[in-house]
């Protein structure tokens, strides 16, 4: 029997992970590093791919998974993400093909949410925008004119793992909050744990501040558009660091315009800054370019946890499947990171 062909396609190289993981992949699978700065072309990505049974990589390194590319590399049977979000991929139809899909749902989520409340923080209290004039970036007699938090209402959309930290933490700097997910297991969580949990349209018309924490699915439209922020309080304030899809962003544009929105943050860059570069020049546009979870301690945490998901998946323990073609293999009696220390 062949030996499992895996193709790692990382920015970082070996470094990617620890020595520990390559050693254990190498003696389990044919791995193949591949190094790069960003994500190959179709018909580089046939030559890398082609005989790979499995995919490592990151999202700047992963080419687009169309039918295309799918079609041309017949033994592929897994995908293993480095990330935790997974839009850009056509779940439905991997699993038609049989092939499966795992991510890293929870290596991120402290960062995330701490990011989620230093972007409200910063549209509250104006922090960017002063940090800018100080530096002449704006002009001088720009306004620093902000809103106290304490006492107000933050509205979550998505109370899964980070929007349920993001509540504790709103809570800690005196925000009230409910919540809302189309998800009844995060619900019940969310609600067990103290969260008032509500429909949509009453939480956009209770909130003084709305941040957005829910997943993506690609293709849908986006949940909060124009009839929604008209539903919203008059110069509240909204949080997206999940995908820029989820907010309508022409709405959101107009919305700052009008004045009926008094901020909107984003982790990612949503705007032409030569069309509307007034709105970032006076701190209504926040974007912080897909920063949230760049920090040394989700580095750290990803490296482990992405090996020890590369190797269940060539060893035929896939973890946080989100589809996988073929059952589970016996459930391991310790993690797969304690193997590898060990």
């Amino acid at each position: 029997m062949s030996r499992t062909r895996l193709v790692v396609l990382s920015r970082r190289g070996r470094s990617s992970l620890p020595a520990a993981y390559w050693r254990r992949l190498e003696a389990a699978a044919d791995v193949c590093l591949v190094q790069r700065d960003d994500a190959p072309a179709r018909d580089q990505a046939v030559t890398l791919l082609r005989d790979a049974d499995l995919v490592g990589s990151t999202n700047l390194c992963l080419p687009r998974m169309d039918g295309a590319l799918l079609d041309a590399l017949p033994r592929l049977r897994g995908i293993v993400l480095y990330a935790t979000g997974y839009d850009h991929l056509d779940v439905p139809d991997l699993r038609r093909r049989g092939v499966g899909l795992c991510v890293m749902p929870d290596y991120a989520t402290i960062a995330v949410s701490e990011h989620a409340l230093a972007l409200l923080l910063s549209l509250a209290t104006r922090l960017h925008l002063a940090h800018d004039r100080s530096r002449a970036v704006v002009r001088v007699d720009t306004s620093l004119r902000g809103v106290e938090l304490a006492g107000r209402t933050l509205g979550i959309v998505g109370v899964g793992r980070i929007g349920g930290r993001l509540a504790g933490l709103a809570r800690g700097v005196g925000l009230r909050v409910v919540g809302h997910d189309i998800d009844r297991a995060a619900e019940a969580l969310a609600a067990a744990r103290g969260v008032e949990m509500t429909g949509l349209d009453d939480l956009l018309r209770r909130s003084d501040a709305v941040a957005l924490t829910a997943s993506h699915v690609l293709g849908r439209p986006a949940v909060i558009g124009r009839r929604e922020l008209a539903l919203m309080r008059p110069g509240g304030h909204l949080v997206n660091v999940g995908r820029p899809d989820l907010v309508d962003t022409a709405a959101a544009v107009a919305a700052l315009r009008a004045g009926d929105l008094r901020g909107y943050a984003v982790d990612d860059v949503v705007v032409d800054a030569a069309r509307d570069g007034d709105l970032l020049d006076e701190g209504r546009l926040l974007q912080t370019g897909h920063s949230a979870w760049w920090r040394d301690e989700v580095l750290e945490r990803g490296a482990w946890m992405w090996g020890d998901r590369l190797l269940g998946a060539v060893l035929g323990h896939p973890l946080d499947a989100v589809t996988w073609p073929e059952p589970a293999a016996p459930h391991l009696t310790r993690p797969l990171d304690d193997m590898v220390r060990a």
